[in-house]
């Protein structure tokens, strides 16, 4: 009878040891719970607090511009055909008129780190005129809200250099362009408002056939 008692008590006090262990689980894994929600939550509003237009490629055959990019980039005939080019309309510094942002890819152009691109502006004389340069970019290109020096910041995803990968973020130095020493390259996309230009999928519209060449149709 006492054996029993004894055992009974036993059975009792390990049962209550159990109860405690899993109390302190059950606690610990809603702590853990309520810190992803917050983390969570966090995050879906941080994005929430931002927001980004996605505008494509124009359509249209532009011979004109075509015709600057080959003479620009030196590109021999026989490459032609197979060298697209994409193109948008964008007011980098907000005086109402317009630049263009063109993009180039192909074999004869590209380089281990991207493809070309150009921001140009239209002068009086119906020519361009090249504000800025990128020797390799990857799209689509963000044009951020953000200014700087009265230009719109200019951000896109860069990698292949040898460094280490991230988003480059172009500040405006009235000095220098878009790529001087102010720019930043960032690990993760920064969270800023502004207008996703050059958002084709290239891959996609490559087998659509979806895309503009620097040789007219007519003569592919």
């Amino acid at each position: 009878m006492r054996g029993n008692r004894c055992r009974l008590a036993l059975v009792m006090v390990t049962a209550a040891l159990l109860a405690g262990c899993q109390g302190n689980k059950t606690a610990d894994a809603q702590e853990q719970v309520s810190e992803h929600e917050e983390s969570f939550l966090s995050g879906f509003e941080a994005a929430a607090e931002y927001s980004v237009e996605t505008v494509y490629a124009e359509k249209e055959e532009y011979p004109e511009l075509a015709a600057f990019l080959i003479s620009y980039y030196q590109i021999p005939q026989e490459y032609l055909s197979e060298t697209r080019y994409y193109y948008n309309y964008i007011d980098l510094d907000d005086d109402g008129t317009d630049e263009i942002f063109a993009f180039v890819v192909g074999e004869y152009t590209e380089v281990p780190f991207g493809d070309p691109a150009l921001i140009l502006q239209k002068d009086e004389a119906g020519g361009f005129t090249v504000l800025e340069a990128f020797e390799g970019v990857h799209t689509p290109i963000t044009i951020s809200k953000n200014t700087t020096n009265g230009w719109h910041d200019i951000i896109y995803n860069e990698y292949g250099r040898g460094a280490e990968d991230g988003y480059r973020i172009c500040h405006y130095n009235p000095d220098g362009g878009y790529q001087t020493e102010i720019n930043e390259l960032l690990e993760n996309m920064p969270m800023q408002d502004g207008t996703q230009i050059l958002s084709n999928n290239l891959i996609d519209d490559m087998d659509k056939g979806n895309y503009l060449t620097l040789a007219p149709r007519a003569e592919e």
